[in-house]
């Protein structure tokens, strides 16, 4: 993408990776995840450059450092437990990728796997892909379309997993987020308390996208939504 797409000048601001707050690894360890130096510097360096560039264009209403380690690193890292079970060189989508959370946590720790972020917004679709780019994220591709577009030949039902973080209800994301899926895979979605309300609103809209509901499992940010695809 270039930046005359963007249709206004845009430059990568300057950033210090954040300092990694106290008790962050014993939150990481409560999900059963552990990060070698590596990943933790560079999810600290995506912080940095998440909030920096929050002053450009709005990314995220977080600002505090610490709580971005919470509200976004470790909200985003609940994922991984889900997508233990996927071998190097799967494919993973996540739709609406906004500020790069879960997506870009989540490629920086499973570089093995490959990952597509979905973001409609151009100017924001060009921030992810310089955080590619500076971190080195070769396992990531952004495309900077609606999902609705994509949603056909040759990214449908071609994606191990599906992931959607602060997008929609859950009603509104399964037209968006099913198209996407394989056979067996996974759609997982962070959401917060009213988890179990937007279930059973979508109880319709799972039936016709043949996705079963296998669990909802609480976590110290919110809550992850597994619905597995049963065509």
């Amino acid at each position: 993408m270039s930046r005359e797409q963007t249709r206004e000048p845009l430059s990568f601001p300057e950033t210090t990776p954040l300092a990694v707050p106290e008790g962050f690894a014993a939150a990481l360890g409560t999900l059963g995840v552990a990060l070698d130096d590596g990943a933790t510097k560079k999810i600290a360096a995506f912080l940095a450059m998440l909030l920096a560039m929050n002053e450009r264009m709005n990314l995220t209403a977080i600002t505090n450092e610490n709580e971005a380690w919470t509200r976004h690193a470790l909200d985003a890292l609940s994922l991984l437990p889900e997508l233990e079970s996927l071998g190097a060189g799967a494919s993973v989508i996540d739709v609406g990728s906004g500020g790069g959370v879960p997506a870009i946590p989540l490629a920086i720790v499973r570089s093995d796997l490959r990952f597509t972020l979905v973001e409609a917004t151009k100017k924001k679709a060009w921030f992810l892909e310089e955080v590619a780019r500076s971190l080195s994220l070769t396992n990531v591709t952004v495309r900077a379309e609606r999902a609705e577009a994509l949603a056909r030949p040759p990214l449908a039902k071609k994606f191990d997993a599906v992931t959607a973080r602060a997008v929609a209800k859950i009603d509104e994301l399964i037209p968006w987020t099913a198209p996407f899926a394989k056979s067996g895979a996974r759609l997982l979605f962070i959401k917060g308390a009213r988890a179990d309300e937007e279930l059973a609103e979508a109880r319709r809209s799972l039936a016709l996208a043949k996705l079963v509901h296998e669990r909802t499992t609480p976590t110290s940010t919110g809550r992850v939504v597994v619905l597995s695809v049963s065509r």
